[in-house]
């Protein structure tokens, strides 16, 4: 008897051990804002994508935050310049139980390219002719002429896949709080309290556990608008990450440095922060005056201002084709970035641009359209201080975080000048080129913040992207980013790395270049 006794105990004690061992806890991350949609096809920011990419998956996924790497699928091929095969792995599941098919990958691809979604990142699709089933589990995808920019898709939002089934059960409200939505990642959407917390938990029947993870029991996104709330959630606690640039402002960073209870984590990134004019509303449809407001702001000075911490920054050139983002033929795009024009501040050269372009008189006003988040709020503020010391008088309209992303992917484009963030969708210099200043991209889901329109500069970026040999397609995109430099469509200011606070009880995960893809969590673990 008390043999069974002992065994008895010892098996409890042990299955209490592990349970103990096993259990991970809730981690809790700080955003700035409230997400849009939970939805892929519009995850394209700094506030949905930490979100979605912790439920839906793509075909592919970046690796270190440059490398692909298989995911969904479990190889892929590239026979010639306009073929793409993909074999899907055979053992995935959604978070319901159900088996992925090659059905709701193709679904999935074809929603997010159909024009009818206005998908944000649908513009990724538009060199794709048709998706095909060859087989059950072997997807073919045929270009309409050579893509560079292709292979990368499905590593991002616009290659996630969904189930088919839930979604046709739920296309009144998927991607809402009353719906939600089903996918294959390390975690399962549970709830979504508009302006409150998203609650996500851990789906035990994840495909890809063998290389570690999911640890966590839940993960819990808290919308925290106001940036010393959040720093103060990680000291006491209550927040234990925030995840990117924003969500961690520069002026809260020496705060955040401090604390003894977390750590502060750089890492070079493909980021840009800027002020877009509107092209195509006057005065800014002249190209001289942009070139004064450029030339009347300081941007070493506020670079300065906004950032205290020095090593976490570094002052933008004209272009937003920074040295990370120089991922091939390192020279040559040294020697165009040393030939660009850096508008270095001349409040004697911006006010003759000014009296050159003769409607000067219109700037008095127009409206700077922007959220509170430090960074750009600062830059608003800095431009309107610029333009009072030149004579004109510009007003500044503060809106929500999420109103803010709304008017940039509207095709409205309702606004006269919007300071936002943009970064590189992928480890290619254009990323940061075509998306934001090929012409196509200025219509509803697009990403032309200034509705720039120049078919010079559309020639140069399509020809570019149809080939394959990167030193032609630099010589191209140099003299884009020439162009682009001279119509100054932009004020560009500064280029911030990427910053990943983590409260030292957790581990496991350092943040890349492009975090906004990865399903970061997946590796998060308690100490």
């Amino acid at each position: 008897m008390l043999r069974k006794y002992l065994v008895a105990t010892l098996f409890c004690l042990t299955f209490f051990l592990l349970s103990i061992s096993l259990a991970q806890g809730e981690l809790v991350v700080g955003l700035q804002g409230d997400i849009v949609a939970v939805d892929p096809v519009y995850a394209y920011d700094f506030t949905a994508n930490p979100v979605v990419c912790q439920i839906t998956e793509g075909l592919l996924r970046f690796e270190n935050g440059e490398t692909l790497a298989p995911n969904l699928a479990e190889s892929w091929e590239n026979p010639d310049p306009l073929t793409y095969i993909y074999h899907l792995r055979q053992d995935v599941t959604f978070q319901d139980g159900s088996p992925m098919t090659i059905d709701d990958v193709i679904f999935s691809m074809e929603r997010t390219r159909n024009p009818e979604t206005a998908s944000y990142v649908g513009w990724m699709y538009d060199s794709v002719d048709t998706i095909e089933k060859v087989d059950d589990w072997t997807i073919k995808v045929s270009l309409k002429q050579p893509d560079a920019l292709w292979q990368y898709v499905p590593a991002t939002t616009a290659g996630h896949v969904i189930s088919k089934a839930y979604y046709e059960a739920h296309k009144d409200t998927f991607g809402k709080p009353e719906g939600g939505l089903l996918g294959t990642g390390p975690f399962k959407f549970m709830s979504w309290s508009t302006g409150s917390e998203i609650d996500l938990e851990k789906y035990d029947g994840y495909w890809n556990k063998a290389n570690g993870g999911p640890y966590l029991d839940k993960l819990t996104f808290k919308i925290l608008p106001e940036a010393t709330t959040r720093i103060a959630g990680l000291q006491t606690g209550e927040v234990q990450a925030l995840l990117g640039t924003d969500s961690t402002p520069a002026d809260q960073l020496p705060i955040a440095m401090k604390m003894d209870n977390i750590t502060v984590d750089f890492q070079d990134s493909y980021l840009t922060y800027f002020i877009a004019f509107n092209t195509q509303r006057p005065p800014f449809d002249n190209v001289k005056v942009r070139q004064a407001l450029n030339y009347a702001l300081d941007k070493v000075l506020l670079t300065q201002n906004l950032y205290p911490v020095s090593d976490a920054v570094s002052v933008a050139k004209a272009v937003d084709v920074m040295p990370r983002l120089w991922t091939f033929e390192k020279d040559k795009w040294q020697a165009a970035y040393d030939a660009l024009p850096d508008y270095a501040f001349d409040m004697d050269k911006a006010k003759q641009l000014l009296e050159e372009s003769g409607v000067a008189d219109e700037l008095n006003g127009k409206v700077i359209t922007t959220d509170e988040n430090p960074l750009t709020l600062g830059m608003a503020l800095a431009l309107q201080a610029a333009a009072a010391e030149l004579g004109y008088e510009l007003e500044i309209n503060k809106v929500t975080f999420q109103e803010s992303i709304s008017l940039a992917f509207s095709g409205a484009r309702d606004y006269d000048i919007l300071p936002i963030p943009w970064g590189s969708d992928f480890p290619d210099p254009s990323g940061n080129l075509l998306p934001v200043f090929h012409s196509r991209y200025v219509g509803d889901g697009g990403s032309n913040f200034g509705n720039y329109v120049n078919p010079e500069v559309d020639k140069l970026l399509d020809d570019a992207n149809s080939l394959t040999d990167n030193a032609e397609r630099t010589d191209l995109m140099v003299q884009a980013e020439q162009i682009i430099a001279q119509d100054s469509p932009w004020i560009v200011i500064l280029h911030p790395k990427q910053t990943f606070v983590l409260n030292n009880d957790f581990e496991g995960y350092t943040i890349t270049p492009l975090w906004y893809w990865d399903a970061f969590a997946k590796d998060i673990k308690m100490k």
